[in-house]
Protein backbone atom coordinates (compact mmCIF):
# COMPACT_ATOMS: atom_id res chain seq x y z
CA UNK A 1 0.00 0.00 0.00
CA UNK A 2 1.01 3.41 -0.84
CA UNK A 3 2.26 5.68 2.24
CA UNK A 4 0.74 9.07 2.18
CA UNK A 5 4.26 10.30 3.19
CA UNK A 6 5.49 9.42 -0.08
CA UNK A 7 3.55 11.89 -1.98
CA UNK A 8 4.07 14.47 0.69
CA UNK A 9 8.25 14.45 0.38
CA UNK A 10 7.40 14.37 -3.53
CA UNK A 11 5.05 17.35 -3.68
CA UNK A 12 7.48 19.39 -1.25
CA UNK A 13 10.33 18.76 -3.55
CA UNK A 14 8.28 19.34 -6.69
CA UNK A 15 6.87 22.83 -5.09
CA UNK A 16 10.34 24.31 -3.85
CA UNK A 17 11.88 22.98 -7.59
CA UNK A 18 12.44 26.50 -9.23
CA UNK A 19 13.14 24.79 -12.81
CA UNK A 20 10.65 23.37 -15.23
CA UNK A 21 11.87 20.36 -15.33
CA UNK A 22 12.67 17.60 -13.26
CA UNK A 23 15.45 14.82 -13.15
CA UNK A 24 14.55 11.45 -11.67
CA UNK A 25 17.56 11.59 -8.84
CA UNK A 26 16.28 14.06 -7.48
CA UNK A 27 12.99 13.22 -7.10
CA UNK A 28 15.07 10.21 -5.34
CA UNK A 29 16.44 12.52 -3.32
CA UNK A 30 13.07 13.84 -1.69
CA UNK A 31 13.05 10.44 0.03
CA UNK A 32 16.46 9.44 0.80
CA UNK A 33 16.85 8.32 4.26
CA UNK A 34 12.68 7.24 4.59
CA UNK A 35 11.96 3.79 4.49
CA UNK A 36 10.47 3.85 0.96
CA UNK A 37 11.46 0.98 -1.00
CA UNK A 38 11.23 1.85 -4.79
CA UNK A 39 8.05 0.00 -5.22
CA UNK A 40 6.80 2.87 -3.61
CA UNK A 41 8.06 5.34 -4.69
CA UNK A 42 7.51 4.39 -8.42
CA UNK A 43 3.41 3.91 -7.68
CA UNK A 44 3.72 7.60 -5.92
CA UNK A 45 5.58 9.01 -8.18
CA UNK A 46 3.39 7.36 -11.64
CA UNK A 47 0.13 8.88 -9.66
CA UNK A 48 1.56 12.47 -9.97
CA UNK A 49 1.94 10.94 -14.07
CA UNK A 50 -1.33 10.23 -14.00
CA UNK A 51 -3.27 13.08 -12.71
CA UNK A 52 -0.78 15.12 -15.08
CA UNK A 53 1.08 17.12 -12.32
CA UNK A 54 4.64 15.46 -13.73
CA UNK A 55 4.59 15.32 -17.55
CA UNK A 56 7.27 12.91 -18.80
CA UNK A 57 10.20 13.99 -21.24
CA UNK A 58 10.09 11.85 -24.02
CA UNK A 59 13.51 12.46 -25.31
CA UNK A 60 15.44 11.41 -22.02
CA UNK A 61 13.84 8.07 -21.71
CA UNK A 62 12.63 6.15 -18.85
CA UNK A 63 14.35 3.64 -16.44
CA UNK A 64 13.89 -0.17 -18.09
CA UNK A 65 12.88 -0.86 -13.97
CA UNK A 66 9.26 -2.05 -13.14
CA UNK A 67 7.71 -0.47 -12.92
CA UNK A 68 9.37 1.95 -15.51
CA UNK A 69 9.68 6.01 -14.60
CA UNK A 70 11.26 8.89 -16.97
CA UNK A 71 14.30 10.01 -15.88
CA UNK A 72 13.02 13.85 -16.80
CA UNK A 73 9.88 14.99 -16.07
CA UNK A 74 7.87 18.40 -16.94
CA UNK A 75 6.30 20.19 -13.96
CA UNK A 76 2.55 21.69 -14.98
CA UNK A 77 2.58 24.13 -11.80
CA UNK A 78 -0.36 25.40 -13.62
CA UNK A 79 -2.13 22.22 -13.01
CA UNK A 80 -0.63 21.65 -9.29
CA UNK A 81 -1.77 25.33 -8.55
CA UNK A 82 -5.30 24.50 -9.96
CA UNK A 83 -5.68 21.09 -8.26
CA UNK A 84 -4.45 21.88 -4.60
CA UNK A 85 -7.60 25.07 -5.26
CA UNK A 86 -9.70 22.20 -6.13
CA UNK A 87 -8.73 20.19 -3.14
CA UNK A 88 -8.75 22.97 -0.53
CA UNK A 89 -11.92 24.29 -1.88
CA UNK A 90 -13.96 20.00 -1.74
CA UNK A 91 -12.48 20.28 2.31
CA UNK A 92 -14.16 23.66 2.94
CA UNK A 93 -17.39 22.03 2.26
CA UNK A 94 -16.65 19.04 4.48
CA UNK A 95 -14.91 20.99 7.61
CA UNK A 96 -16.81 23.21 10.27
CA UNK A 97 -18.17 26.84 9.31
CA UNK A 98 -15.19 28.10 11.87
CA UNK A 99 -12.63 26.69 10.21
CA UNK A 100 -10.89 29.17 7.50
CA UNK A 101 -8.67 27.66 4.98
CA UNK A 102 -8.17 30.30 2.46
CA UNK A 103 -4.31 30.78 3.92
CA UNK A 104 -3.29 27.67 2.04
CA UNK A 105 -4.43 28.59 -1.37
CA UNK A 106 -1.02 30.41 -1.61
CA UNK A 107 1.36 28.27 0.81
CA UNK A 108 2.73 24.54 -0.26
CA UNK A 109 0.79 21.44 -1.40
CA UNK A 110 3.14 19.78 1.02
CA UNK A 111 2.00 22.27 3.86
CA UNK A 112 -1.53 21.05 3.22
CA UNK A 113 -1.19 17.57 3.51
CA UNK A 114 1.18 17.91 6.90
CA UNK A 115 -1.77 20.14 8.35
CA UNK A 116 -4.38 17.85 7.34
CA UNK A 117 -4.23 15.78 9.85
CA UNK A 118 -4.82 18.01 12.66
CA UNK A 119 -7.32 20.10 10.99
CA UNK A 120 -9.34 16.68 10.78
CA UNK A 121 -9.07 16.19 14.88
CA UNK A 122 -9.98 20.06 15.53
CA UNK A 123 -12.89 19.85 12.87
CA UNK A 124 -14.25 16.37 14.93
CA UNK A 125 -13.70 18.60 18.49
CA UNK A 126 -16.06 21.21 16.89
CA UNK A 127 -18.42 18.96 15.16
CA UNK A 128 -19.31 17.28 18.93
CA UNK A 129 -18.42 20.20 21.09
CA UNK A 130 -18.76 23.44 19.12
CA UNK A 131 -16.91 26.29 19.83
CA UNK A 132 -15.98 26.48 23.52
CA UNK A 133 -17.86 28.46 26.20
CA UNK A 134 -14.96 28.90 29.01
CA UNK A 135 -11.18 29.77 29.18
CA UNK A 136 -9.04 26.46 30.10
CA UNK A 137 -4.86 26.91 29.41
CA UNK A 138 -3.22 26.00 26.36
CA UNK A 139 -2.25 22.17 27.38
CA UNK A 140 -5.71 21.68 28.57
CA UNK A 141 -7.53 22.91 25.38
CA UNK A 142 -4.30 21.53 23.43
CA UNK A 143 -5.54 17.93 25.02
CA UNK A 144 -8.63 17.83 24.42
CA UNK A 145 -8.47 18.57 20.83
CA UNK A 146 -5.73 16.40 19.65
CA UNK A 147 -5.15 14.09 22.57
CA UNK A 148 -1.61 15.78 23.17
CA UNK A 149 -1.56 18.26 25.94
CA UNK A 150 2.27 19.76 24.46
CA UNK A 151 0.92 20.46 20.78
CA UNK A 152 0.04 24.35 21.44
CA UNK A 153 2.69 25.16 23.23
CA UNK A 154 5.10 23.49 21.33
CA UNK A 155 4.62 21.55 18.69
CA UNK A 156 3.13 24.88 16.33
CA UNK A 157 -0.61 24.32 17.06
CA UNK A 158 -1.03 27.84 18.29
CA UNK A 159 0.51 28.73 14.42
CA UNK A 160 -1.86 26.26 12.94
CA UNK A 161 -4.91 27.73 14.80
CA UNK A 162 -4.11 31.13 14.07
CA UNK A 163 -3.74 30.24 10.14
CA UNK A 164 -7.09 28.58 10.23
CA UNK A 165 -8.60 32.02 12.13
CA UNK A 166 -9.53 29.54 15.48
CA UNK A 167 -7.33 30.98 18.49
CA UNK A 168 -9.49 33.75 19.68
CA UNK A 169 -12.44 31.47 19.56
CA UNK A 170 -10.53 28.47 20.99
CA UNK A 171 -10.74 30.94 24.23
CA UNK A 172 -7.19 29.89 25.67
CA UNK A 173 -5.72 31.86 28.55
CA UNK A 174 -2.14 32.53 29.44
CA UNK A 175 -0.59 30.38 31.84
CA UNK A 176 1.81 32.40 32.72
CA UNK A 177 4.83 30.95 35.78
CA UNK A 178 3.26 30.95 39.35
CA UNK A 179 4.87 33.39 41.45
CA UNK A 180 7.54 32.40 44.06
CA UNK A 181 6.47 34.03 47.86
CA UNK A 182 7.11 33.48 51.26
CA UNK A 183 4.03 33.38 53.46
CA UNK A 184 4.28 35.24 56.72
CA UNK A 185 3.29 33.16 59.37
CA UNK A 186 0.27 35.48 60.58
CA UNK A 187 -1.32 34.45 57.54
CA UNK A 188 -1.97 30.83 59.41
CA UNK A 189 -2.07 32.19 63.09
CA UNK A 190 -6.34 31.74 62.60
CA UNK A 191 -5.18 28.98 63.00
CA UNK A 192 -4.49 27.01 59.25
CA UNK A 193 -5.82 28.60 55.97
CA UNK A 194 -7.62 25.16 55.60
CA UNK A 195 -11.71 24.93 55.69
CA UNK A 196 -11.29 22.34 58.52
CA UNK A 197 -8.81 24.44 60.48
CA UNK A 198 -7.17 20.85 61.01
CA UNK A 199 -3.59 20.96 63.00
CA UNK A 200 -1.87 19.66 60.55
CA UNK A 201 -1.08 21.75 57.53
CA UNK A 202 -1.65 20.09 54.40
CA UNK A 203 0.22 20.98 51.07
CA UNK A 204 -0.68 20.27 47.36
CA UNK A 205 2.54 20.05 45.03
CA UNK A 206 1.46 19.77 41.58
CA UNK A 207 3.68 19.20 38.48
CA UNK A 208 2.29 21.20 35.28
CA UNK A 209 1.83 25.03 35.15
CA UNK A 210 -1.68 24.25 33.86
CA UNK A 211 -2.89 22.45 36.78
CA UNK A 212 -1.16 25.23 39.25
CA UNK A 213 -3.74 27.71 37.65
CA UNK A 214 -6.65 25.04 37.40
CA UNK A 215 -6.52 24.80 40.98
CA UNK A 216 -5.69 28.54 42.11
CA UNK A 217 -9.02 30.09 41.41
CA UNK A 218 -10.87 29.08 44.08
CA UNK A 219 -8.23 27.72 46.38
CA UNK A 220 -9.97 28.98 49.22
CA UNK A 221 -12.46 26.30 49.24
CA UNK A 222 -9.79 23.48 49.22
CA UNK A 223 -8.23 22.02 51.92
CA UNK A 224 -4.77 22.59 51.71
CA UNK A 225 -2.92 25.36 53.19
CA UNK A 226 -0.24 25.96 49.99
CA UNK A 227 -0.90 25.00 46.89
CA UNK A 228 3.07 24.17 45.23
CA UNK A 229 3.86 24.63 41.53
CA UNK A 230 6.36 21.46 41.06
CA UNK A 231 7.52 22.54 37.46
CA UNK A 232 8.66 19.18 36.78
CA UNK A 233 12.14 18.06 38.06
CA UNK A 234 12.99 21.19 39.81
CA UNK A 235 10.61 20.29 43.03
CA UNK A 236 13.12 18.11 44.14
CA UNK A 237 15.62 20.68 45.20
CA UNK A 238 13.23 24.01 45.53
CA UNK A 239 11.02 21.71 48.18
CA UNK A 240 14.44 22.41 50.78
CA UNK A 241 13.02 26.09 50.66
CA UNK A 242 9.39 25.71 52.65
CA UNK A 243 10.40 26.12 55.92
CA UNK A 244 12.27 29.29 55.36
CA UNK A 245 9.27 30.48 53.00
CA UNK A 246 6.35 29.55 55.45
CA UNK A 247 7.71 29.59 58.69
CA UNK A 248 5.53 27.74 60.94
CA UNK A 249 8.10 25.35 63.44
CA UNK A 250 5.12 24.59 65.58
CA UNK A 251 3.06 22.79 63.21
CA UNK A 252 2.79 19.64 61.23
CA UNK A 253 3.10 19.39 57.44
CA UNK A 254 1.53 16.76 55.25
CA UNK A 255 2.41 16.80 51.56
CA UNK A 256 0.60 15.64 48.81
CA UNK A 257 1.82 15.36 45.42
CA UNK A 258 0.10 14.89 41.90
CA UNK A 259 1.74 14.64 38.50
CA UNK A 260 1.61 12.62 35.09
CA UNK A 261 0.80 9.50 35.11
CA UNK A 262 3.76 8.79 32.86
CA UNK A 263 7.61 7.15 33.75
CA UNK A 264 8.81 11.05 34.70
CA UNK A 265 6.00 12.16 36.78
CA UNK A 266 6.45 8.52 38.95
CA UNK A 267 10.14 8.99 39.05
CA UNK A 268 9.32 12.48 40.62
CA UNK A 269 7.34 11.20 43.12
CA UNK A 270 9.79 8.69 44.32
CA UNK A 271 12.78 10.99 44.30
CA UNK A 272 10.77 13.66 46.41
CA UNK A 273 9.36 10.53 48.51
CA UNK A 274 13.24 9.42 48.91
CA UNK A 275 14.30 13.04 49.63
CA UNK A 276 12.19 14.33 52.22
CA UNK A 277 10.35 11.36 53.39
CA UNK A 278 6.48 10.70 53.41
CA UNK A 279 5.55 12.69 50.33
CA UNK A 280 2.27 11.18 49.60
CA UNK A 281 0.85 10.47 46.28
CA UNK A 282 -2.59 12.55 45.56
CA UNK A 283 -4.55 9.28 45.25
CA UNK A 284 -7.75 10.85 44.87
CA UNK A 285 -6.69 12.66 41.85
CA UNK A 286 -4.36 9.87 40.67
CA UNK A 287 -7.66 7.38 40.67
CA UNK A 288 -9.77 9.89 38.76
CA UNK A 289 -7.34 10.73 36.08
CA UNK A 290 -7.04 6.42 35.37
CA UNK A 291 -10.66 6.52 34.50
CA UNK A 292 -9.58 8.90 31.84
CA UNK A 293 -8.41 7.44 28.59
CA UNK A 294 -5.02 6.76 28.32
CA UNK A 295 -2.60 8.12 25.51
CA UNK A 296 0.54 6.91 23.65
CA UNK A 297 3.69 8.53 23.33
CA UNK A 298 6.54 9.24 25.45
CA UNK A 299 8.52 5.85 25.07
CA UNK A 300 11.42 7.70 25.33
CA UNK A 301 11.49 7.96 28.92
CA UNK A 302 13.56 5.93 30.91
CA UNK A 303 11.53 3.41 33.00
CA UNK A 304 12.34 3.35 37.03
CA UNK A 305 10.40 -0.39 37.72
CA UNK A 306 11.12 0.46 41.85
CA UNK A 307 9.66 3.71 41.52
CA UNK A 308 6.48 2.11 39.84
CA UNK A 309 6.62 -0.73 42.08
CA UNK A 310 6.22 1.47 45.47
CA UNK A 311 4.00 4.00 43.86
CA UNK A 312 1.51 0.58 42.86
CA UNK A 313 1.56 0.40 46.68
CA UNK A 314 -0.29 3.46 47.29
CA UNK A 315 -3.54 2.67 44.85
CA UNK A 316 -6.20 0.16 44.95
CA UNK A 317 -5.65 -2.92 43.43
CA UNK A 318 -7.77 -2.02 40.27
CA UNK A 319 -6.28 1.01 39.38
CA UNK A 320 -2.69 -0.03 40.18
CA UNK A 321 -3.24 -2.72 37.85
CA UNK A 322 -4.43 -0.20 35.31
CA UNK A 323 -1.43 1.77 35.44
CA UNK A 324 1.05 -0.80 35.22
CA UNK A 325 -0.65 -2.13 32.29
CA UNK A 326 -1.06 0.93 30.61
CA UNK A 327 2.58 1.88 31.07
CA UNK A 328 3.61 -1.17 30.08
CA UNK A 329 1.69 -0.82 26.49
CA UNK A 330 3.65 2.79 26.09
CA UNK A 331 0.69 4.73 27.24
CA UNK A 332 0.32 7.85 29.66
CA UNK A 333 -2.02 10.40 31.06
CA UNK A 334 -1.68 13.66 31.71
CA UNK A 335 -2.78 15.47 34.59
CA UNK A 336 -4.19 17.97 32.32
CA UNK A 337 -6.73 15.29 31.67
CA UNK A 338 -8.60 16.12 34.71
CA UNK A 339 -10.78 19.75 34.12
CA UNK A 340 -10.78 22.84 36.32
CA UNK A 341 -14.36 21.56 38.14
CA UNK A 342 -13.11 17.59 38.77
CA UNK A 343 -9.62 19.12 40.22
CA UNK A 344 -12.17 21.04 42.61
CA UNK A 345 -14.77 18.54 42.76
CA UNK A 346 -12.34 16.01 44.17
CA UNK A 347 -10.00 18.23 46.01
CA UNK A 348 -13.22 19.52 48.24
CA UNK A 349 -15.17 16.10 49.09
CA UNK A 350 -12.00 13.09 49.19
CA UNK A 351 -10.78 12.67 52.70
CA UNK A 352 -7.42 13.55 53.04
CA UNK A 353 -6.41 13.15 56.47
CA UNK A 354 -7.31 9.50 55.95
CA UNK A 355 -4.80 9.18 52.74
Amino acid sequence: MLQPDTITYLLTTIDTHRKSNIDLTELQSAIAGQPIDYASFAEALLQLEQIGLLVPVQSHGRNGRTPSLAYRYRIDRQKLRRDQVAVIQAAAHTLHSAIKLDVYYKRTPAEWETDLPRIRQIDRYLSEQGLPETEITAPERSFVLTGDEKWIDEQGGRELLEKLGLWASMRIISASDPLMLAIHPSLFSDPFACEDRSPTARHLIVENKATFHALLSGIERLPFSTLIYGSGSKIIGNLQMFDKQVPLPNSSHTFYYFGDLDWEGIRIWHSLNERYNNIRPAVPFYIAALEHEAVSGKTNQRQNPIALSIFLQHLPEQAARKLNDLLNQGCYIPQEVLSSEELHRIGRMSVWNEI
